[in-house]
């Protein structure tokens, strides 16, 4: 892709951006206002307007769906765009599962280039410790006529 159509998306996903969302709000807080400062329910051309209201709110709410499913590469329509890029294409130097996919790194592989640390300098980072008293060792502290 080059540069001039990637700037040309981004001045798209751009405008998108600032049309819908100062839509939505406007819709919203309109709708807002006809709910808590009209009587809507004894109007029928305030009830008209707020339906209308609300079927605009729900189209740009699908709208921006469905713009971004298809930006992201999965076209409603047409389902997935499997020949063309998207945001969760991975590059790899081959395709996923070919015969110049490396496996991944196992431990020995990892670590053979160094070796574990030993016991003594472990046990001198982390002393160890007593193992807590089991459960019949405590009921016994606490209650001297039991007997383990």
């Amino acid at each position: 892709m080059s540069l001039q159509m990637k700037l040309q998306q981004c001045v798209i996903d751009f405008a998108i951006f600032l049309i819908t969302i100062p839509s939505l709000v406007v819709v919203a807080l309109l709708l807002d206002h006809i709910l808590n400062h009209t009587g809507w329910a004894d109007q029928l051309e305030t009830q008209i307007i707020m339906a209308a209201l609300s079927v605009a709110f729900f189209l740009i709410c699908i709208m921006i769906s469905v713009y971004l499913t298809h930006r992201v590469g999965n076209c409603l329509w047409a389902g997935p765009q499997s020949d063309q890029q998207s945001i969760y294409t991975v590059e790899r130097g081959g395709a996923l599962g070919g015969p110049d996919e490396l496996p991944p790194p196992t431990y020995d592989t990892i670590m053979s280039e160094c070796e574990p640390p030993s016991y003594e300098k472990i046990s001198k980072i982390f002393p160890p410790q007593e193992p807590p008293p089991s459960y019949a060792a405590t009921i016994a502290a606490h209650d001297p006529a039991a007997h383990i």
